[in-house]
């Protein structure tokens, strides 16, 4: 932590001579951040937030949000008329409803080129890319000796009642597995791989806190979420009894950024804010302060990370964002009608 707080005050220090022309040096300026509550951590308001405060004599305030979509929706409806500057937490399954209404600027921070050509979800640069897992199903290993390998394993009866999902409409994650079995198994596929599927989900959750939560609790030794969680619970509670597997067909990344608003009334900061984030000093925080991938591709992942499960295929891209803004709602009716009746 002393090496990112030293480096964080170096540039700041830097940047300090420099304003926008909207901005008055003279007078205290507040960077509002809306962000997404799972992606942060008491590091981040501890240690980073003042020292940014201090240097800038700024003041930065958060505002956090259960989940992406409720912070992107609330953005949305606010728009011309927010004072919030950046959000912090929109992923790759949001960027057809965020590119939108002329919502964000487009920035490519200074720190781009080092970043992994196919983790830039957003080529228009509205959305920059912060961190990444692979979309995964978690298992507790000590009731779950062989788990599913493939999609078609995970429609074997051996698991009914065993799988705890997220609702693609409310939560990013599901949204993502919903993606994964339309990219994986084509417009007319996905829904059969849901039907066959549907007796071996024990529940559906809204979030992802809630369905975590149950989990933990031992109410299904299933779950949907990100390859990367297990390492959160070597590290802190030194256990291995989570695992995670990805089917072998092919995987799809969970991909995690941030956007500067358009009605920023403090772009320079906002800008500077951007670039740490995917600065190295960050960006080698992120495995152990938020257990997901830095996108800098000259960060060397830790010892525990060699665990993680290899994905064969990578669907991720598969799915354009003129073809998601199309079909969206198709395919959200389709699971709806399969899952939920």
């Amino acid at each position: 932590m002393k090496k990112i707080v030293l480096f964080f005050l170096v540039i700041l220090i830097l940047s300090c001579s420099k304003q926008d022309k909207n901005e008055n040096p003279e007078e205290i300026q507040t960077l509002n951040i809306y962000a997404v509550d799972v992606f942060l951590n008491e590091d981040f308001y501890e240690n980073i937030i003042p020292i940014f405060t201090k240097i800038f004599k700024c003041e930065v305030n958060i505002t956090k949000f259960p989940n992406a979509l409720s912070m992107l929706e609330k953005a949305i409806s606010e728009k011309d008329s927010t004072d919030i500057d950046l959000l912090f937490g929109i992923d790759n399954t949001l960027l057809f409803l965020a590119g939108k209404d002329s919502l964000f600027i487009q920035y490519e921070s200074k720190n781009l080129h080092y970043i992994h050509e196919d983790l830039i979800f957003d080529k228009k640069h509205q959305i920059n890319p912060v961190c990444y897992s692979n979309i995964a199903f978690n298992y507790n290993s000590y009731v779950i000796s062989d788990p599913p390998i493939t999609f078609g394993e995970m429609q074997d009866g051996k698991f009914k009642d065993q799988i705890i999902i997220l609702d693609p409409r409310t939560s990013s994650i599901g949204r993502a597995m919903l993606y994964w079995s339309v990219a994986a198994f084509g417009r007319n596929g996905y829904g059969h791989f849901w039907r066959s599927v549907k007796e071996n989900v024990f529940s559906i959750f809204d979030n992802q806190n809630d369905a975590y939560n149950a989990y933990l609790a031992g109410e299904a030794p299933m779950i949907i979420g990100m390859e990367t969680t297990p390492i959160y619970h070597i590290q802190h509670d030194n256990t291995d009894e989570y695992k995670s597997t990805i089917p072998k067909e092919g995987g799809f990344k969970f991909i995690v950024g941030v956007g500067i608003l358009n009605s920023s009334q403090h772009k320079y900061y906002a800008r500077k804010f951007v670039d740490f984030l995917l600065s190295r000093e960050f960006q080698e925080m992120i495995t152990e302060e938020m257990w997901m991938k830095p996108v800098n591709k000259r960060i060397k992942l830790p010892v525990d990370y060699e665990i993680l499960p290899q994905i064969t295929k990578d669907y991720t891209n598969k799915l354009s964002t003129r073809q998601t803004r199309w079909q969206y709602n198709e395919w959200i009716a389709k699971w709806k009608r399969i899952m939920l009746k």
